[in-house]
């Protein structure tokens, strides 16, 4: 078995998972701050994120995938509408959109926006990749709920 293949691929995969973790937190800051261009909100994360709290601010520009980046936030604001349906025709009677907390509204429209829309990666992949970027923000009941509605989403695209 040739192991190069999987050692070459880890460094991109390393880029789209922080790409996919940078897209949410852009995705919420633009949610609150609607003047503000993505553009904007994009550069802003970008050059001044903390993955860690003991981190000093820096740049992740070399270290996330940009084209992938950019395909998620450019195109995902045209399809919210779509994917905020897709949302709430799989929410238990009585829940609505506005229910949600807002960082698992982002999670749930970026994976589903990839599920959707981008084919040829495996809905596993797409949904255990979130499901790792909703472990690093919530506890246990939550990241349960974001499986679950990821995995009964998927199965209905």
């Amino acid at each position: 078995m040739n192991n190069n293949l999987n050692i070459a691929s880890k460094p991109k995969m390393i880029k789209r998972s922080l790409a996919r973790l940078v897209a949410v937190q852009i995705l919420f800051q633009k949610d609150f701050n609607q003047n503000i261009s993505i553009d904007q909100i994009k550069e802003d994360v970008i050059d001044n994120y903390i993955i860690n709290c003991q981190d000093e601010v820096k740049s992740y520009r070399e270290k996330i995938d940009n084209n992938f980046l950019d395909k998620i936030i450019s195109n995902i604001l045209n399809v919210t509408d779509i994917i905020d349906d897709k949302i709430s025709q799989n929410l238990k009677n009585g829940w609505k959109i506005s229910d949600l907390d807002k960082t698992i509204l982002q999670i749930l429209r970026c994976a589903i926006f990839e599920l959707n829309y981008f084919d040829k990666i495996p809905a596993k992949v797409v949904i255990d990749e979130y499901v790792s970027i909703a472990a690093s923000f919530f506890d246990e009941n939550k990241v349960k709920f974001v499986n679950a509605a990821l995995d009964k989403i998927s199965k209905n695209l």
